[in-house]
């Protein structure tokens, strides 16, 4: 073996070593949110007194989150998400606690901007409002300035939600049995990272 490739070797060994080495420091992130969502459709589904189903528009009028996630990092653009959070809703109102998992696709070396996709679960505060739903959320959210060293971010968001209303009190009058209400919304939301 000669002195060249000897060299080289220690070199690709000290490399290896080096981008092997994890910064546990940063695998686990967190972040606190506040959401403001808009109503864009309400759509809910019920029985009318002739037992057939019927669809009509609501207006929503929003709703106010408090969420708090925590991040994994997979991989160095990539991040496992868990979300708990407080929703209330306007109208219809109604408030739930919400828990889910989603993804962070970062895209920028060296800042906390991120595209984001999440699943989350509501569980009503009371069975009269609605029996469960389920939530889908796509985002962008944005790294804008550091404040006592902490990062405060900004997002937006457009949101899906379903929830079974099954043996849940009528939204509307002259409606027999409740099914369904479907809602989307845009918000945002303003944040902190720990």
């Amino acid at each position: 073996m000669n002195m060249k490739n000897l060299i080289l070797m220690i070199i690709l060994a000290f490399n290896l070593i080096g981008f092997s080495q994890k910064d546990t420091s940063s695998e686990w992130q967190s972040q606190i949110f506040i959401d403001l969502n808009a109503s864009n459709k309400s759509l809910y589904t019920y029985y009318n007194q002739s037992n057939k189903v019927r669809e009509t528009s609501i207006n929503g009028k929003g709703s106010l989150e408090l969420a708090y996630n925590i991040d994994y990092r997979i991989f160095k653009k990539l991040s496992a998400v868990g979300i708990a959070s407080l929703t209330n809703y306007n109208k219809p109102a109604f408030a739930s606690i919400k828990t889910g998992l989603g993804l962070k696709l970062f895209y920028v070396d060296h800042s906390y901007n991120y595209l984001t996709l999440q699943y989350g679960y509501h569980i009503p505060f009371s069975k009269n409002n609605f029996r469960e739903g389920h939530q889908i959320k796509i985002g962008q959210v944005f790294d804008v300035a550091n404040i006592f060293k902490k990062r405060l971010l900004v997002g937006l968001y457009y949101n899906y939600d379903f929830f079974y209303m099954e043996n849940s009190k009528p939204l509307i009058s002259n409606v027999f049995k409740s099914s369904s209400l479907k809602t989307s919304s845009f918000g945002i939301s303003l944040g902190i990272k720990f």
